[in-house]
């Protein structure tokens, strides 16, 4: 039978996680790109609906595909195998690559009903003869380059994303080569370009070098007419490419009508034929929301630095009159030391075949393959051969170094605490060391791509919405893929531990870290004393055996402490290794007397927690009694997350309750002491590290000072009961000599114990400790 705190704890998780997606949807449903493709997505809808209901084949393939789709990796989609199957070699993969089963006759539906709606707003805007106004400066940044043959209605809405992007420091150079249709009226009406026109069609590799000769701009974005700027995307590639000098080229995500990918990145086969990453699958999946080395990216939109351009020439001309131009570009980049980038934050609307004009199409695709392959085949020779099997390592051009899983419960942003602190600087020193991190959160999963982002580099693939559900599946899709699997959390462990001992050929190759983070098991010993519920020495031992053996699947075990450590040997489990915490000294500026009152960090999500135990014992039993020493003026912060009803009733008027706090100064930089009232918990507190390096002198529980190391008087003060903890705090409140001198000595034992370099030291001689053997047989798709 559960007891009320177990049914009231799981009723208040569910309560967060409704609040979570509600939170998400909402802030998915205000997004500008969202709302600036509404029509878009509302045309496509229209069209799938009109071919589902005229064609009876449409639908029986459609039920095809779904069959299809359950034998590949979950959420990852099957349009890039799929468009590579039926040919491994086919020429035209770039050029007309196949549909999926559901796509016959949707694109083209798609295409009809916008094409429609874009005439008419064409004859509305000529019939206006009211001028559209781009961008213009006389020292631009970038300089856009447009091609034109014809398709003014495209070519109008591509100058409207350009207009509305809100970038100013550019110029536009558009080319009109001969156009037969209303170009040449459109054009009329657009002010800020400059406008060369052709009396022939050049096309469109000589019509992108001629007008490159004409700019000014620090950087060139090639720009097909048929394609929409998205809401930030130049501002992103920008940043992108600023990051690096290096960097010759940066891609973006393009997505076609239909609201599918059209390519996140493409790969170059060592047959010269190319296939773009992702093709026909959802364009927001995780495998394309992070940023990455790639062969070569289309010149639909390719962002790249003029002197880099004039460097290299610009486009061979050997490639005229159009076709494998940008892969050339991107292939002599490589070869010149430049990297190319793929930027999923760049996303482009993309039209698709509305710039091509030629009638050979096919056949010039073809001769220059073999054109490109010739002039490539040393860069070719180290590329892996067309075959959906390779298409998950060919997606990176990079990917040579190790690549390691890492299972969490989510994705750690400092702020959350819980560990979390620590698992990001685990993730961050990864990142550091060359590794590629694939990070799969297993418990909290709703979470909107811009919030992963925001403390968390743009180079690691986070697997967003898979879960518990689908690990399994993704192990299956993806083994042999990664040399290291890293997983935190003794929970995690026994969500892993099955499915390694279940498919034992899937791990042949891979290392396997657990990352204890903590033993659990002395927290829930600790709790049952507190609540008057204790347990044997015997039940005890076994609940840390239980614990200490879900170590036993893994070669390497990641322990927070010695203490810890000495646990996990004590019971044979060997080659652990001991990392702590990584904080750096950053000491607030106030003087004891400049500053005043108590501060608590903590999120608070359920009172029968660590932190919610701790702050409502100090509510409770503490505060009052440093109040009637110091007065009932005397102010207390809580900096957290905090959903407690019970933390808001015993808060009165002299309390403060933050709410979630990125950045923590200046509560650091205002409050006299710091408490830790914690009386249960595993582990070593972050937060007390924290407090130390940011120079605010302690008070502490006794647990917490042994899980530290520290003793009582310096570097901090220890007090176990209530009348002794308020006692501890008045002291250090109101004596400035104390303050300062336990402030110091804080200072100086967290430049020992949490080095940064010291915390690299230690992780990069974990993940040594086992060697991996090199990768043999299947090769991850």
């Amino acid at each position: 039978m559960f007891r009320q705190g177990e049914l009231r704890r799981q009723l208040e998780a569910t309560e967060r996680e409704l609040a979570n997606q509600k939170w998400v949807f909402e802030r998915f449903l205000e997004s500008p790109a969202w709302r600036m493709t509404y029509p878009v997505r509302w045309l496509a809808q229209q069209a799938r609906r009109f071919v589902a209901s005229g064609s009876g084949r449409a639908r029986e393939a459609r039920a095809r595909q779904g069959e299809a789709s359950m034998n590949g990796g979950p959420g990852e989609g099957t349009g890039s195998e799929q468009i590579l199957k039926p040919s491994l070699a086919a020429p035209d993969l770039r050029l007309s690559p196949r549909r999926l089963p559901e796509e016959e006759g949707g694109p083209s539906a798609i295409k009809e009903l916008l094409t429609t709606a874009y005439r008419a707003n064409l004859n509305n805007f000529l019939s206006a003869e009211i001028p559209l106004r781009l961008p213009h400066s006389d020292s631009p940044e970038v300089s856009i380059i447009l091609i034109l043959f014809n398709r003014a209605e495209l070519t109008l809405q591509c100058l409207r994303s350009i207009a509305d992007h809100g970038f100013d420091p550019l110029e536009v150079i558009i080319v009109d080569n001969a156009s037969t249709d209303e170009t040449a009226h459109l054009l009329s009406l657009i002010d800020g370009a400059v406008i060369i026109r052709n009396t022939e069609n050049r096309h469109f590799v000589l019509g992108v070098n001629q007008a490159a000769r004409d700019t000014r701009g620090e950087f060139l974005l090639l720009l097909n007419n048929d394609a929409q700027l998205l809401p930030g995307a130049l501002r992103s590639a920008l940043n992108t490419i600023r990051q690096d000098p290096a960097i010759g080229a940066v891609g973006g995500r393009l997505i076609m009508l239909d609201w599918s990918l059209q390519e996140a990145g493409s790969i170059v086969w060592r047959d010269g034929s190319c296939l773009g990453y992702g093709r026909g699958d959802d364009p927001f999946a995780p495998a394309y929301m992070f940023r990455r080395d790639v062969d070569y990216c289309s010149a639909a939109f390719l962002l790249t630095p003029r002197a880099t351009w004039q460097r290299l020439g610009g486009f061979d001309e050997a490639f005229k009159p159009a076709y494998y131009e940008d892969s050339d570009y991107c292939a002599r980049l490589w070869e010149q030391g430049f990297r190319v980038v793929y930027d999923p934050n760049a996303m482009i609307l993309h039209y698709e075949f509305g710039a091509s004009n030629l009638p050979s199409a096919i056949d010039l695709q073809i001769a220059h393959q073999k054109l490109f392959e010739s002039r490539h085949q040393k860069w070719l020779s180290n590329h892996h051969p067309p075959d959906p099997d390779t298409i998950l390592p060919a997606r990176m051009k990079k990917d040579r170094n190790k690549r390691i899983l890492f299972i969490e419960d989510r994705v750690p942003h400092p702020w959350l605490g819980s560990g979390f602190p620590r698992a990001r600087n685990i993730l961050l020193s990864l990142v550091r060391q060359g590794l590629f991190v694939t990070f799969y959160p297993l418990m909290h999963l709703a979470e909107s791509w811009d919030c992963v982002y925001s403390d968390m580099p743009n180079e690691i693939e986070f697997m967003i919405g898979y879960g518990p559900a689908l690990l399994e599946s993704f192990f299956r899709y993806r083994y042999g893929y990664y040399d290291i699997v890293f997983v935190s959390r003794p929970h995690n462990m026994k969500i892993l531990r099955p499915i390694l001992s279940s498919h034992r050929d899937w791990f042949r190759n891979t290392t396997v870290i657990y990352d204890a983070e903590a033993l659990f098991a002395g927290r829930e010993l600790t709790l049952r004393n507190l609540d008057g519920n204790p347990v044997s020495q015997q039940e005890a031992e076994k609940i840390l055996k239980g614990e200490v053996e879900l170590a036993r699947v893994a070669h390497t075990v990641i322990s927070v402490s010695d203490s810890e450590r000495n646990e996990f040997e004590k019971h044979g489990i060997k080659n652990v290794h001991v990392v702590g915490h990584s904080v750096s000294p950053v000491i607030t500026s106030r003087t004891f007397r400049d500053r005043e009152g108590f501060l608590f960090v903590g999120a608070v999500h359920e009172e029968v927690s660590p932190n919610g135990d701790s702050i409502i014992w100090f509510l409770e039993k503490i505060f009052p009694r440093i109040q009637a020493k110091l007065g009932h003026a005397i102010r207390l912060t809580i900096a957290g997350v905090n959903t407690s009803e019970r933390v808001r009733q015993l808060a009165g008027g002299a309390v403060r309750i933050t709410g979630q706090v990125r950045d923590l100064t200046p509560l650091y930089d205002s409050a006299r002491v710091f408490i830790a009232p914690t009386r249960y918990s595993a582990g070593i507190p972050q937060k007390v590290h924290d407090a130390a390096a940011r120079g605010v002198p302690i008070v502490a529980t006794p647990l917490l000072a042994s899980q530290l190391g520290w003793r009582d008087g310096s570097p901090l003060l220890v007090a176990g009961d209530a009348e002794t903890f308020a006692e501890k705090c008045v002291q250090l409140h109101t004596d400035e000599a104390l303050w300062y001198r336990l402030r110091e000595s804080a200072v100086e034992r967290i430049r020992v114990d949490c080095s940064p370099e010291l915390f690299e030291e230690r992780l990069r001689l974990a993940l040594a400790s086992v060697h991996s053997p090199p990768r043999r047989g299947r090769v991850a798709r």
